[in-house]
């Protein structure tokens, strides 16, 4: 592995690692747990997640391809990124 190459892997290792943050906000609960809990609400594909402020909390937004679903449908899981809760559960056309 090339050193460019070996130095590229060690930083994506350590922005994996580091705790999630948005706009100044560390959440107390990571993008992992977070990520862990949507799969269990709507088993399936994370096509898209992203951390934003929505009605004065900060959430995980999870948009999930639902698994052996043929249609294009996405459900939309929301997570308190602060206490983990399940916040919202939408279904949505693609």
């Amino acid at each position: 592995m090339g050193r460019s190459a070996f130095t590229l892997a060690a930083l994506a290792s350590i922005t994996i690692a580091a705790p999630a943050f948005a706009k100044g906000h560390v959440a107390r609960v990571s993008i992992e747990a977070a990520r862990a809990t949507a799969l269990e609400r709507a088993p399936g594909k994370v096509i898209h997640e992203e951390m934003e402020k929505e009605k004065g909390r900060w959430i995980y937004s999870f948009e999930i391809r639902p698994d052996g679903e043929r249609r294009k449908i996405v459900k939309e899981v929301n997570i308190d990124a602060d206490t983990g809760v399940v916040v919202g559960v939408d279904t949505e056309r693609e």
